[in-house]
C-alpha cells in the first residue's frame, strides 16, 4: 500500500470535515437569527437528518460502485449546496422553507459521500490497519473540531456575513474534493470482479440492503456496538441545537457565542481523542466508552444547571470527551469486526446515527420551546446514564465472545506466508506506513524496523 494515497484522502478529508463542523453551527445561527425559535433550528437540521436516514442506500452504492468517484460526486454536490446557500443569503433571498430544502439536498450528499468514504479508507489500508486507520481518520476530524466553529462564528460576526460564510465552507469541501480526484483510480480488494459482486447485482438495492441488515442482526457484539454508537450520537449532539437559545434566553449572550462554547467542547474532544486512539484495539475499550458515555450524562446535568457563561464552558469541556471518545472506540472497533464485502452497508447504518440525531432536533426544539432548554437538557443527561447501564448489561452478557481485535491478530494479506501449528499462526505482520505508526504503536502493535 502506497502511504501517499492514505495521506492525500487524509487531508481532504481534514478540509471537508472543517468545513461541516463549521456548517452545523452557521446552520443553527442563521436558523435562529431568521426565526428565534427552538422549533425552526430542529426543523432545518431534520432536512439534513432525514436525507442521512437513506444512508443504507448509500452503502450499497459504495459496495457495489468505483468508491473514488462516488465520493467525488457526492462530495461536490455538497460543496455546490453550500455554495448555493451563501450566494441566496447573500443576496438576501433565504427564506426558511428554502434553506430546509437545501439542508435535505446537503443530506443527500452525506448519504452518498459517508459510507463511501470510510469504505474507501478501509479498502487502502488493507486489513491488518483497519482500525488504526479508522481511528486516524477520526483524529482528523478531532483536528478541526476545536477550531471549526470558533472560525465559523468569527465569519459571521465579521462582514463576510452567513453568506460569505456559506461559501468559505464550499471552498473547503471543494478542496477535498480536489484532494480524491487526484488519486488513483483503484479497484476495491477482491469484491469488484468476484461472484459475490455479480450475485449483489442481481439481488438488487433493497436485497442488499436487507442482507446487510441481517449481517449486522446475526452478531451480537456488532448489533449492540451499532445501538450504542447511535444512542450515544442522538444524545451527545443535541445540545447544538439547543444553544442559541440557551445563549440568548438564559445567559444573555449572542447567539454566535457559541464559537467559544464549542471551542472549549473542541478542544476537550480533542484532547481524549488522542488519549483513547489507542484503546479501540485493547480490551478496555468497552470500560472506556461506557466510563465516557457516563460523562456525557454528568455534561448535561451541568449545563442544565449552568447560571454562568463559564459555567456553561466546563459543561462543554465534559460533553467534549463524552460523544467524541465512545464515537472513536466504537467505530473503529464497529469497522475491525465486518468483513470486507458489508464495508460500506455497515458505514452506512452508523451514518444513520447522524441522521436520527438530526431527525430528533425538530421534536426535541419543539420540546424546549415548551418545557425550556434546561429540562431537556436534564434529560439528556438521564438518558446518557440509562445507555450507560444498558450498555454495561449488553457488554456483560456478551464479553466472552468479544475479544480484541489486534491488528496483528487479523487474516495475513496476500502473498504473507502463514503456517499453523496447533491453531496457532507465526505469519509476520505487514509493517504500518509511517502515517499510521503512531496509532499502531498505541494500541501496542509491535512493528519491524
Amino acid at each position: 500500500m502506497n502511504d501517499g494515497h492514505f495521506r492525500v484522502l487524509f487531508i481532504g478529508t481534514l478540509f471537508a470535515t472543517f468545513a461541516y463542523m463549521m456548517m452545523f453551527l452557521a446552520m443553527s445561527v442563521v436558523s435562529y437569527d431568521l426565526s428565534g425559535t427552538n422549533t425552526a433550528v430542529g426543523v432545518i437540521g431534520t432536512g439534513v437528518g432525514l436525507a442521512m436516514l437513506l444512508a443504507p442506500f448509500g452503502g450499497v452504492i459504495a459496495d457495489r460502485m468505483n468508491r473514488k468517484w462516488v465520493i467525488v460526486v457526492g462530495q461536490g454536490g455538497g460543496a455546490a449546496m453550500l455554495a448555493l446557500t451563501g450566494v441566496l443569503l447573500l443576496l438576501g433571498q433565504m427564506t426558511l422553507p428554502l434553506m430546509f430544502v437545501l439542508m435535505l439536498g446537503l443530506g443527500f450528499t452525506f448519504v452518498v459521500m459517508g459510507p463511501a468514504r470510510n469504505a474507501f479508507t478501509a479498502d487502502l489500508v488493507g486489513p491488518h490497519l483497519i482500525g488504526n486507520a479508522m481511528v486516524l481518520s477520526q483524529l482528523s476530524h478531532t483536528i478541526g473540531q476545536p477550531f471549526s466553529p470558533f472560525i465559523a462564528a468569527l465569519l459571521l460576526e465579521s462582514a463576510a456575513g452567513s453568506g460569505g460564510t456559506y461559501l468559505v465552507m464550499g471552498a473547503l469541501v471543494a478542496v477535498g474534493v480536489f484532494t480524491v480526484a487526484v488519486m488513483p483510480n483503484r479497484r476495491r480488494q477482491g469484491e469488484t470482479a468476484g461472484t459475490s459482486a455479480q450475485a449483489a447485482q442481481r439481488r438488487g438495492v433493497l436485497a442488499d440492503i436487507v442482507d446487510g441488515g441481517r449481517y449486522v442482526w446475526r452478531r451480537r457484539t456488532l448489533r449492540l456496538m451499532l445501538l450504542m454508537f447511535v444512542s450515544t450520537v442522538v444524545i451527545g449532539f443535541l445540545f447544538r441545537i439547543l444553544t442559541p437559545a440557551f445563549l440568548d434566553q438564559h445567559l444573555d449572550r449572542p447567539t454566535t457565542d457559541m464559537g467559544q462554547l464549542f471551542l472549549v467542547n473542541g478542544i476537550a474532544a480533542a484532547i481524549i481523542s488522542f488519549v483513547v486512539a489507542g484503546l479501540a484495539t485493547t480490551r478496555w475499550a468497552w470500560p472506556a466508552t461506557l466510563l465516557l458515555v457516563a460523562s456525557l450524562g454528568v455534561g448535561y446535568f451541568v449545563l442544565a444547571a449552568s447560571q454562568t457563561f463559564v459555567q456553561a464552558m466546563i459543561a462543554m469541556a465534559i460533553l467534549g470527551p463524552g460523544l467524541q471518545g465512545p464515537v472513536m472506540i466504537l467505530q473503529a472497533r464497529i469497522m475491525m469486526n465486518t468483513e470486507s464485502a458489508y464495508y460500506g452497508r455497515v458505514m452506512a447504518f452508523t451514518m444513520m446515527a447522524w441522521g436520527v440525531q438530526m431527525v430528533f432536533a425538530g421534536p426535541a426544539g419543539v420540546v424546549a420551546d415548551l418545557i425550556g432548554e434546561r429540562e431537556v437538557f436534564g434529560m439528556m443527561g438521564v438518558a446518557a446514564f440509562a445507555v450507560t447501564v444498558l450498555g454495561t448489561l449488553g457488554w456483560l452478557a456478551i464479553r466472552k465472545d468479544d475479544h480484541p481485535a489486534l491488528p496483528s491478530a487479523l487474516p495475513a494479506p496476500a502473498g504473507v506466508a502463514a503456517s499453523t501449528n496447533g491453531g496457532s499462526s507465526s505469519a509476520p505482520t505487514m509493517p504500518p506506513p509511517p502515517m499510521l505508526r503512531p496509532v499502531a504503536l498505541m494500541s501496542g502493535q509491535k512493528i519491524d524496523r
